[in-house]
């Protein structure tokens, strides 16, 4: 769908007028009547996926969501990662993150208002609907993650108000499960339409949404086991596969277009497609790339990317593989740089001349002696020696297809749902469930995909029993260890550490910045004061979360 919905990003600003208690600003670009039109309703669909791209490749959602125990401050801003004062409400992560969101719920409302009156084949209106449904649940479910009891608008606002209310969690969540029960039977299994959801992202997604849920205080009795038999079920379907090699999910091409991808949000070169509100492209490049241009023999590229370096892995992150045998950390990390700017450099005293391609910059997991550091004709970067500007960096977001060395704007789609999760969602469910001995066949599934694969068959064998484990080290814990090995950097740590009661004791524990200052209340975001401002009876109407009332 990505040339497809390039075409109508000029019309998504029709429903600029419909932004709630967000924007008072009332304006409309395209007369409402033309998506009461079979072709206005396609064009809405298609617009309703494009505010993916405000959430999904964008810093604040990135700082929103990445910061925990798998990666700290780079050289960004310390407020998200720090939990400092400066984490309040008139933040401007915190704001953007709610307003972009609820634009996107608003435009999904409209849509969905007007298909309902649009005469279309009722098999067509309702996939349309589906998708609408589906993608109004994604936006909701982000909120409700990230803010907790939140307004619950299901019909379109067309003007600009100050009554809202924050609906209870079970009635988000109700109204999610519904959503995505809706999208479940009326989307179809697959599309030839690249991009558009499916019935089985919305079985993803539905079994992402009960095991979250059922780690509330809202959870029902049989979450867990619903959230496992939907995993299995997108699993069964055989229409996914895991990747032989971890390291081609991520490849550069067009973004995300493999067997392991259920649900991507796009991008490519045209620059059409980066946004609303002139966000243009995917800029998740940025956040991970280390001060490589600091270092002698190098230069900076397009395909070693532009440094912003604002998320440094942990120690923690760092040391949770066995490098014998697992072979996530080398095709997660970059860890060697090669010569881009040929020349004479003095290295550990002596004077090394660098061709092209020559090694120029490795970083080590462990303390070279003087002697090995005199041997290289590279600079070796020891862990006693990584800061917060140069540290081993994830290499999944490595864009190389920018249009130029200082650009920003990715081109590499960001993958919101695939397979290696949808294993770890059914173990993790079967486990909580009581079902530890069934859970640990999904376990294993995934990290013998990881295993290190020799050119000799018996050690790839070996290799693979190696990574096997058993019932009995399944817990908590290990399932958060192993989604870290699988999906760190991939937009939902922070709700994964929250879903699970394990933000406070992980940060504390392997977060040095944040560790001081994260309190029990850190486990909400708090609510934009624009948004409480807006309503009449400020405070008192619409209440600040829990810790942000001062």
């Amino acid at each position: 769908m990505k040339n497809i919905y390039v075409s109508i990003i000029g019309s998504i600003m029709l429903f600029s007028s419909c932004q709630k208690l967000l924007d008072e600003d009332v304006r409309n670009q395209i007369s409402n009547l033309y998506y009461t039109t079979p072709s206005g309703v396609e064009d809405g669909v298609k617009a309703s996926y494009s505010y993916l791209r405000n959430w999904y490749g964008k810093q604040g959602s990135a700082w929103l969501t990445m910061y925990g125990d798998e990666y700290t401050n780079g050289a960004a801003d310390a407020t998200m990662n720090g939990y400092t004062s400066g984490l309040n409400s008139s933040y401007l992560v915190v704001r953007d993150g709610w307003n972009q969101t609820y634009t996107a719920i608003n435009t999904c409302n409209a849509v969905l208002a007007a298909a309902e009156k649009v005469n279309m084949t009722e098999q067509l209106k309702n996939t349309r609907i589906g998708e609408l449904k589906f993608l109004r649940a994604h936006y909701f479910f982000l909120l409700v993650q990230t803010y907790g009891a939140i307004p619950l608008p299901l019909t379109p606002t067309t003007s600009a108000s100050s009554v809202a209310t924050r609906t209870p969690i079970a009635e988000v969540y109700k109204a999610i499960v519904d959503d995505l029960i809706f999208a479940v039977a009326n989307l179809p299994e697959t599309t030839p339409d690249y991009g558009r959801a499916t019935s089985l992202a919305a079985k993803h997604a539905l079994a992402k949404v009960y095991l979250t849920r059922a780690g509330t205080a809202v959870k029902e009795a049989t979450d867990y086991a619903k959230a496992a038999t939907l995993a299995k079920e997108v699993i069964a379907s055989g229409k996914y596969s895991l990747l032989p090699d971890f390291a081609a999910i991520f490849a550069q091409g067009p973004g995300g277009r493999n067997n392991e991808v259920i649900f991507a949000c796009q991008y490519d070169v045209n620059q059409l497609t980066g946004g609303t509100a002139g966000n243009l492209g995917n800029q998740t490049h940025l956040f991970f790339t280390t001060d490589y241009t600091s270092q002698p023999g190098m230069v900076r590229d397009v395909a070693n990317g532009r440094p912003y370096n604002h998320f440094r892995p942990t120690n923690f992150m760092l040391g949770l593989y066995n490098k014998q045998y697992d072979s996530r950390f080398s095709k997660s990390f970059k860890t060697v740089w090669y010569c881009n700017k040929p020349g004479s450099y003095t290295i550990s005293g002596k004077t090394v001349a660098m061709a092209l391609g020559d090694t120029a910059v490795v970083m080590t997991d462990y303390e070279p002696t003087q002697a090995q550091r005199n041997a290289a004709k590279y600079t070796i970067i020891s862990p006693s020696q990584q800061h917060n500007t140069l540290f081993p960096q994830s290499s999944k977001h490595i864009d190389g297809l920018r249009a130029d060395v200082n650009n920003i704007n990715g081109v590499k789609d960001v993958l919101i749902f695939r397979l290696g999760e949808t294993y770890l969602i059914a173990a993790e469910a079967l486990l909580m469930d009581g079902k530890a001995g069934d859970a640990v066949f999904y376990v294993n599934e995934l990290r013998k995909r990881a295993a290190i694969v020799s050119s000799d068959p018996a050690v790839t064998t070996a290799n693979r029993q190696a990574m096997e484990v058993s019932a009995s080290d399944l817990n908590i814990d290990f399932i958060l260890n192993e989604r870290a090995r699988e999906l760190n950097g991939e937009y939902m740590r922070w709700f994964d550490l929250v879903r699970t009661g394990k933000l406070l004791e992980r940060v504390k524990l392997y977060n040095t910045l944040a560790a001081p200052n994260i309190k029990s209340y850190h486990v909400l975001r708090p609510v934009p004061q624009t948004q409480i401002d807006r309503v009449i009876g400020g405070a008192s109407a619409f209440p600040q979360n829990p810790g942000y009332d001062n």
